[in-house]
């Protein structure tokens, strides 16, 4: 019998043994897609998505289950989820949730091994957190929720910035938190807020609008993560222009206005379609 071994070739470190090592992991990865894109997978649509027999999915899912990657329900599974997570930010969650999935998946397609990757506080980019466990990556975060979902994967490296943590969310601001975001050289800052109307996107907190600008000065490139209950929403904490971020990532199809706007800022735009959950 040959031991189980770790494949690094693709974008996660999941285990998977025997002479379709590859194939296997292949699979693996398609599978832990699905889910995460659809929030839950039942083994009949997950057999047909990734065109295996149910026992062989039911047996990768165990397999994900003990690496912290998915949680099995009956007949199915879903995202591990690491925290128990307070009602406010379920309620947020639950808004627009299939969307934010969707704009999730879509960022995570845009990683790759070994980048240095900054994540901000906020429901998408938690979704996004658990999308990237696994992979072999350096993610430097301020949401302390975020580094709890990707803690215990060996190759998902977690820098979690200093300084005093919100009452009202997970994320961690201040002068401390600045000075850890200016000693890294970020690939790909992926940053959300609360609101964007035609003057640029906004945030709630005025402590938490200045991280994301951090991240922003960082990164070599800067992601803005939303979903369309977002849109014609103003907020005085300033984040970015619309023309001062690289890509917008959003589910669609965008009105035609929000199009214009965009394209005015030279705004890379990524319209993504929420998914169902693949039926019974």
């Amino acid at each position: 019998m040959r031991v189980a071994e770790r494949v690094t070739a693709g974008p996660y470190r999941i285990a998977s043994g025997g002479r379709d090592a590859g194939g296997t992991r292949r699979r693996r990865e398609a599978l832990l897609e699905w889910i995460h894109e659809r929030g839950e997978g039942r083994v009949a649509a997950l057999a047909t998505a990734v065109g295996a027999s149910a026992v062989t999915v039911r047996r990768d899912l165990v397999a994900l289950e003990h690496q912290g990657l998915v949680d099995r329900t009956w007949g199915g599974a879903r995202p591990h989820v690491a925290l128990r997570y307070r009602g406010d930010h379920l309620k947020r969650a639950a808004r627009g949730e299939a969307a934010k999935r969707a704009v999730a998946t879509a960022a995570a397609r845009l990683v790759t091994p070994n980048m240095v990757v900054a994540l901000s506080g906020g429901t998408t980019l938690t979704l996004l957190a658990r999308t990237l466990r696994g992979r072999p990556l350096n993610v430097v975060t301020n949401a302390v929720n975020v580094a709890a979902e990707l803690y215990g994967h060996r190759a998902t490296k977690v820098i979690v910035t200093g300084g005093a943590l919100k009452a009202n969310s997970y994320e961690l601001v201040g002068a401390a938190a600045d000075a850890i975001i200016r000693a890294y050289h970020v690939d790909l800052a992926f940053c959300s807020c609360s609101g964007v109307d035609e003057a640029g996107f906004g945030r709630r907190d005025h402590a938490e609008a200045a991280i994301v600008r951090a991240f922003r000065r960082a990164a070599a490139r800067t992601v803005m993560l939303i979903d369309q209950g977002k849109l014609d929403r103003g907020y005085r904490a300033r984040v970015a222009a619309l023309g001062e971020v690289d890509q917008v990532i959003v589910d669609g199809p965008l009105p035609p206005i929000w199009r214009e706007r965009l394209a005015a800022g030279r705004t890379d735009v990524l319209e993504v379609a929420p998914c169902d959950t693949g039926g019974p």
